[in-house]
């Protein structure tokens, strides 16, 4: 099991520990790994898809076609529709807020509910 990735970036030349990544995302070709490193936030640009990510961290959550998370930094779920948000959110520990989608809601709400249970036993 992977414990750190090493980055390819020419400017970062180290490895993030997983346990620190937040979440994997992508805008349109590119895709960004957003992480802790002394409690600020880093980026680093890599060139695997969400599909590859998943498939290399299956303990992280995919929320929507977007997003990739590490479900160990889940600040807060929030699973009822807000007023002015008709989608359940995920708040990270960063303060970051991630929308849900309506396919993975139900998934993200079971999974959220067996990582509550496991915490409380």
């Amino acid at each position: 099991m992977l414990s750190t990735l090493p980055t390819k970036d020419a400017t970062q030349k180290k490895d993030i520990i997983l346990s620190d990544i937040l979440f994997i995302s992508t805008e349109g070709e590119k895709s960004w790994i957003v992480y802790l490193n002394n409690s600020k936030q880093q980026y680093v640009s890599t060139s695997g898809s969400l599909t590859y990510w998943e498939k290399k961290l299956p303990a992280f959550w995919r929320i929507n076609e977007s997003y990739l998370i590490n479900p160990a930094l889940i600040y807060r779920f929030h699973p009822v529709e807000m007023p002015h948000f008709p989608l359940p959110l995920v708040e990270l520990i960063t303060g970051r807020v991630l929308a849900i989608s309506r396919q993975k809601r139900n998934l993200i709400q079971k999974k959220w509910n067996q990582l509550r249970h496991s915490l409380i036993s």
